[in-house]
């Protein structure tokens, strides 16, 4: 995923983490569709995912603010995000341990060690697969970590 995929991603989950209404039904269904959507086929990210999620987040007015606000930040930081602040394999597992069963279907492809491996849209898929999305993303530490980074 390119730099501006990661970091309207990375806004999101750091908005859903903020928000304090509870989202929708529908809002909740968007977001689950967009992650079936993105893990089946991420090359349809600028025709059909991200208009999608611009929308349901456009809706919205307090994750709206939020969002503008905090995709700002990222964009000030760019390509310079530390690493160790995003959420890890073991912590999303344990988290999405706490949460509904998520079906997961096929098998991961082996990666080569230099390959970029998407770990922000696999955290973002993960994140909105979930019965509720704000709740997840406020149990993940390590975005309340990226958050204090960029503030």
């Amino acid at each position: 995923m390119n730099l501006a995929t990661n970091t309207t991603l990375l806004a999101l989950m750091l908005s859903l983490r903020e928000l304090e209404t509870p989202l929708s039904h529908e809002e909740k269904s968007a977001f689950a569709e967009a992650a079936d959507q993105l893990s089946l086929d991420p090359d349809i990210w600028s025709s059909d995912v991200e208009p999608n999620l611009i929308a349901t987040i456009e809706a919205n007015n307090s994750l709206n603010s939020l969002f503008q606000k905090t995709k700002t930040q990222l964009e000030k930081v760019g390509d310079n995000l530390p690493g160790d602040l995003l959420p890890t394999a073991t912590e999303l597992a344990a988290v999405l341990a706490q949460e509904e069963e998520i079906v997961t279907r096929g098998f991961l492809p082996e990666v080569e060690e230099e390959e970029d491996t998407d770990e922000i849209n696999n955290m973002a898929i993960s994140i909105m697969a979930t019965g509720d999305p704000a709740a997840t993303a406020k149990k993940l530490d390590s975005l309340e970590k990226l958050k204090n980074f960029l503030n």
